[in-house]
């Protein structure tokens, strides 16, 4: 699938990342020079330019390209690149990214918005979600099969103390946020992991169960005693 992120932000550069973990041909448009460096410097396909600019979103490959996501800072650019996207370019799926939830109402179909998501919205619901929860846990699902998996770091975890590099992950697999203390963290800024961090880990299904061991160490669900063998909890299973 071709995806184009418009907008090499926090937030813009996570979600290309997360989608080049699952094998997707990702181009990300970015105004800012120095950024875009920094991000082609991190092996990123980047075009410079403003997306709702004349022509920049079919140099990224618009006339191509499956799935849009405007991930600028400003809702009013967001709701010109969808607009864009959607009547100009017919791109088939448009995500557009909210900065403030006043503005929510405006991100529909009319504006050429297939789904809306609010960083602000979407990280308490996951901190809701994830404190009371199991070591290891389902997000959500990403195409081909993926998954992005929670898992909860404890004292004696054994991932405490490395960085993403050190976690002989497989060769599928990536690290694409760390939830530390209330905030998401790019898994590159992250530094040494430490107990109490929540690594958002992109992995096949299967991956779950040797998470849990490797990571996790095995412990299971809270308080259940149960160890890598348990069955893995998903939101909204009603276990937890």
């Amino acid at each position: 699938m071709h995806v184009i992120v418009a907008g090499g932000g926090a937030v813009g550069s996570q979600v290309a990342a997360a989608l080049e973990a699952a094998a997707h041909d990702v181009v990300v448009v970015e105004a800012d020079e120095a950024r875009a460096a920094g991000l082609s410097a991190r092996g990123m396909s980047v075009v410079v330019g403003n997306a709702c600019g004349d022509g920049v979103l079919e140099e990224a490959g618009a006339l191509r390209t499956d799935l849009l996501v405007a991930c600028s800072g400003s809702d009013e650019e967001n709701l010109v690149i969808a607009e864009l996207a959607k009547r100009h370019l017919e791109i088939p799926r448009v995500v557009a990214q909210v900065n403030d939830d006043e503005n929510r109402w405006l991100f529909d179909a009319a504006w050429g918005v297939d789904a809306a998501v609010s960083p602000a919205f979407a990280l308490v619901a996951l901190i809701e979600e994830i404190v009371a929860g199991p070591p290891v846990a389902a997000l959500g699902e990403v195409p081909r099969g993926g998954i992005l998996v929670d898992v909860r770091l404890d004292a004696g975890s054994p991932a405490c103390g490395c960085d993403a590099s050190e976690l002989g992950l497989a060769p599928d697999e990536a690290v694409v946020g760390v939830l530390r203390r209330g905030r998401l963290v790019a898994a590159r800024d992250a530094g040494r992991f430490r107990a109490g961090d929540h690594l958002v880990v992109a992995t096949d299904p299967a991956g779950m169960d040797r998470l849990r061991a490797t990571l996790a160490g095995g412990t299971g669900e809270p308080g259940s005693g149960a160890g890598a063998g348990s069955s893995p909890w998903v939101p909204g299973s009603g276990s937890g």
